[in-house]
C-alpha cells in the first residue's frame, strides 16, 4: 500500500488531531540532522503533532521537532540525549554495539513509549527513509534476560497502526490523543552550524548550582512516575518530614535510576516494595540489624535515634544512601552505608547538592558514591533513567 494510501487508512482510524500543532521547517530539520526523513513522519506530524497512540505501557508517544510550552523539551536535546543515553545503556545487555546518527547509517530517535521503551528508525537499510524499519530498545528487561533490541522490520505507520486500531476499539473510536508534556509545544528551531544543541547541560557542568543546575545537566522525563500518595501520607508512615531539597527533586524525577548505578525510588508509591516509605522501612530494619551485630563499624546511629542514619536510596553494588538525621530535614547532610567498606561520616551537603558535585565528578565531595571516570566528557555516561509504574523503565 502506497504512503499516501496508508496515511489516509490511518487518519480514518485516528480521528481529527486533538490540539493546535506546531509548524516544522522540515528543510531546516532535515539540513540539520543532514539526512531527509520520511514521509509518513513528516505527513504525521504535520497533521497531529506530538500525540500519544495506543493505551498501557505499550503506548507510543510520537516525539516531534518542537520545543514545550515550559522549555523541558527541545527536540534537538532530545535527539541528542537519547542517542547518548542508549549507546549506554545496551552495554549491560549485549555485545552488540549500534550506530546512531550523525554517524552513517546510525539509529535516528522517533518516539518513545509510557513505559520507557525508545524507537529508532533504522537509516542503514536504505538510502530511502521511506523503507527504513523502526527498532525499540526495551527498558523493562533485567541483566541476562534477554535482547533489548527489537527489531519490527516494517516503516512507522504499520508500527502505529496495531495500538491505534487497538486504542479506538477500547476508546470509542479515540485512537489519538494530545500528549500532555507537549500540549501547546511552539516550533523549534535549529542551532547554528557547529553550536551545541545540548549547550545548557555542557554549560551544567561547571554553572549553576542546586536543582536549577541538575534538570539542566540530565534532563528530567516529562511525565516522572511519582505513586499516588501524597507527602503528607508519606510523611506521616515514616514520622518525620523530609529534606525539601530531597522532595523538590524527587518530584522532577520520580523513580528512576542515575547512570546505572543510583536507584531512587518512586517517592508517593504507598502500596508496592518500589516506593520510598516500603524501602525506607527495608532499610532501616537491615542497618539496624548491622549496627546491632558489628555496631564498631557502623558508627551513625538508626533513626529516630539523634543524628541516626536515615537510608532512602540503594544502589546496583548494595550501598544504602541516606541522610544524619540531626537537627530540622533542611539541615541534614548526606550518610552512606557502603557495602563493601566502612561508613565514614556524613558528607558536607544535602542531597541535591551531593548527586551534583557527583555529575560533575567532584570525588572528594562525595566520598562512598561510586567513582566516575575522569578522562571522559561526563555527558557521555551520565543520565536518568526513569522506572515506569510497572517497575519497566
Amino acid at each position: 500500500m502506497e504512503i499516501t494510501a496508508r496515511l489516509a487508512a490511518f487518519t480514518d482510524l485516528a480521528g481529527p488531531p486533538p490540539d493546535a500543532v506546531p509548524a516544522v521547517d522540515w528543510a531546516a530539520v532535515e539540513a540539520w540532522l543532514e539526512v531527509p526523513l520520511p514521509a509518513d513522519y513528516k505527513a504525521l506530524v504535520s497533521a497531529y503533532g506530538p500525540v500519544e497512540i495506543g493505551d498501557g505501557v505499550a503506548a507510543i508517544r510520537l516525539h516531534t521537532p518542537c520545543v514545550s510550552a515550559d522549555g523541558r523539551y527541545e527536540y534537538g536535546a532530545w535527539v541528542v540525549e537519547t542517542h547518548r543515553h542508549s549507546a549506554i545503556r545496551p552495554r549491560m545487555f549485549t555485545r552488540e554495539r549500534r550506530r546512531f546518527l550523525p554517524e552513517e547509517g546510525g539509529l535516528l530517535a522517533l518516539a518513545t513509549t509510557a513505559g520507557g521503551d525508545h524507537l529508532f528508525w533504522d537509516t542503514s537499510v536504505s538510502k530511502d527513509p521511506d523503507a527504513w524499519p523502526v527498532v525499540l530498545l526495551t527498558t523493562s528487561i533485567a541483566v541476562g534476560e534477554g535482547e533489548p533490541w527489537v527489531s519490527y522490520e516494517v516503516p512507522l505507520l504499520d508500527v502505529l497502526s496495531a495500538p491505534a486500531r487497538e486504542s479506538a476499539a477500547a476508546r470509542e473510536g479515540v485512537a489519538v490523543r494530545a500528549w500532555a508534556p507537549l500540549a501547546g509545544a511552539r516550533p523549534w528551531s535549529p542551532p547554528p552550524r557547529g553550536a551545541y544543541v545540548d549547550a545548557r547541560q555542557h554549560a551544567a557542568l561547571t554553572e549553576g548550582e542546586g536543582l536549577a543546575a541538575v534538570t539542566a545537566l540530565i534532563p528530567p522525563p516529562l511525565d516522572p512516575h511519582l505513586g499516588e500518595g501524597t507527602w503528607e501520607q508519606v510523611f506521616e508512615r515514616l514520622g518525620t518530614r523530609l529534606p525539601p531539597d530531597f522532595v523538590a527533586l524527587s518530584e522532577r524525577y520520580g523513580a528512576g535510576n542515575w547512570s546505572w548505578w543510583l536507584d531512587m525510588p518512586a517517592p508517593l508509591d504507598l502500596r508496592s516494595r518500589r516506593g520510598l516509605a516500603a524501602g525506607v522501612e527495608e532499610m532501616l530494619e537491615g542497618y539496624r540489624d548491622l549496627r546491632e551485630g558489628h555496631p564498631q563499624y557502623y558508627p551513625l546511629p538508626a533513626w529516630p535515634e539523634p543524628g541516626g542514619f536515615l537510608p532512602f536510596a540503594s544502589t546496583i553494588d548494595g550501598d544504602m544512601i541516606g541522610w544524619c538525621a540531626e537537627g530540622e530535614p533542611d539541615k541534614w547532610r548526606v550518610a552512606v552505608d557502603p557495602r563493601h567498606s566502612d561508613q565514614g561520616p556524613p558528607l558536607p551537603g544535602n542531597f541535591t547538592e551531593t548527586l551534583l558535585d557527583w555529575l560533575r565528578g567532584d570525588g572528594p565531595a562525595t566520598a562512598g558514591f561510586h567513582g566516575l571516570r575522569a578522562d571522559q566528557d561526563p555527558l557521555e555516561y551520565m543520565f536518568f533513567e526513569p522506572f515506569g509504574p510497572r517497575g519497566a523503565g
